[in-house]
């Protein structure tokens, strides 16, 4: 019997099923984090990414530093408060009554409570209200929704966040961020272990304040270090409904934000629907519904 068997008296014998769950063993730093070369945000292929950090203001500094990356390429951005504390709208001047708290809960859909935060292509989810249970289960969901309507999604976690997030999140394509310095190895090992996924070192230096115009700067930055005449470089994500990988021009994103309020205003319309019930006029009810036929 091996060293993990004898540690826990739970684990399948030698006569058990082979693919019976065994505990998982412990990560090594390397395997958590990479602080020592950590790859470009922009350059991985992932839809999703997740940004965690030791305080609020580095997470929300390491928010704004993925947004700008992603915006410079020209995607339609969008920002989820996964922490309670984080309270994200504070820094774009947006409200926190609604968002996603109510969205996982299924009170409401997703693009009825996207906030746009006065930067094109970039938006908002905010926490929402504070609720005795979260129901992080239904994250999945959340940001399924999310995806045909925004090119990257940023979902923002404290340290602590639950383990229960993990479970959520499990195989699902996406990248991991800490935001803050390697002194801090020790808060990021922990919250890479408990959601078990890998976490980068996500550089601030060109974002030291997690304000919009920090975010201003740091985006003609990263354009005008773009080459002139590139071609279209932004990787390809990840198959899923009518995908929105790119916004090459201002008018088309303007058109989708069209689309998206009148798909909002239809959602809206149909959950009032489905709550009050259809109204009938008799003015169009058919003669033959209400008359029986010779």
């Amino acid at each position: 019997m091996d060293d993990a068997s004898r540690s826990n008296p739970a684990t399948p014998g030698p006569a058990s099923d082979p693919l019976a769950a065994r505990p998982a063993r412990p990560r090594t730093r390397l395997e958590r984090l990479t602080f020592e070369a950590p790859r470009l945000p922009e350059t991985t292929g992932a839809w999703l990414h997740v940004v965690s950090g030791s305080s609020p203001s580095a997470v929300a500094c390491g928010v704004l530093e993925l947004a700008a990356r992603f915006l410079s390429g020209g995607h339609r951005v969008l920002m989820v408060d996964g922490g309670p504390r984080l309270q994200l709208h504070d820094r774009f001047d947006r409200e926190m009554r609604w968002g996603v708290i109510e969205c996982l809960t299924g009170e409401m859909p997703v693009l009825g409570l996207v906030q746009d935060v006065g930067r094109l292509g970039l938006y908002l989810l905010a926490h929402g209200l504070p609720a005795p249970r979260t129901h992080w289960l239904q994250l999945g969901r959340l940001l399924d929704e999310s995806r045909p309507h925004f090119g990257r999604a940023v979902l923002a976690l404290e340290s602590d966040a639950p383990a229960a997030v993990g479970q959520a999140l499990a195989g699902r394509h996406l990248e991991g961020w800490w935001a803050g310095r390697g002194r801090e190895r020790r808060s990021a090992d922990r919250l890479a272990d408990r959601l078990g996924i890998h976490l980068s070192n996500l550089d601030l230096d060109a974002m030291p304040d997690a304000k919009l115009e920090a975010l201003d700067v740091r985006l003609w930055t990263l354009i005008a270090e773009r080459p002139s005449a590139e071609p279209s470089e932004a990787p390809t994500p990840e198959p899923a409904p009518a995908p929105v990988a790119r916004v090459p021009t201002v008018t088309s994103t303007l058109d989708c934000d069209l689309r998206v309020s009148e798909r909002l205003r239809f959602l809206l319309w149909m959950r009032r629907i489905q709550t009050e019930g259809p109204r009938p006029d008799p003015a169009r009810t058919p003669v033959s519904a209400t008359t029986p036929s010779a």
